[in-house]
């Protein structure tokens, strides 16, 4: 994991950890075909991920309250509309049937 101490931490707090956690999430969520595991899921990740890369590149910082925060909003609501979107059936498919 020496690598990624090279990137930037601005693109990997917002371009490489946002959808691997997500996608964390709804592929859970897939997995147990149950939408609310993918927000779940995707907090525990996001938390542990982002504190791990945290304690590694910075050790002596802290990490903001604020930023906790945004994950703990943000990625499990994101996380629980596309898993919604995953395992709700489309509306194309119930009409097919009715036509």
């Amino acid at each position: 994991m020496q690598w990624l101490s090279t990137l930037d931490i601005f693109f990997v707090q917002l371009i490489l950890f946002p959808p691997f956690v997500i996608l964390l999430g709804v592929a859970s969520a897939l997995l147990s075909s149950r939408i609310f595991i993918g927000p779940v899921v995707t907090l525990i990740s996001a938390l542990e991920l982002n504190y791990w890369y945290f304690s590694t590149i910075l050790p002596e910082a802290d990490i903001p309250p604020m930023m906790i925060a945004s994950w703990a909003i943000l990625f499990p609501l994101l996380s629980l509309y596309f898993s919604w979107l995953a395992l709700t059936p489309s509306n194309r498919q119930t009409l097919k049937v009715f036509d």
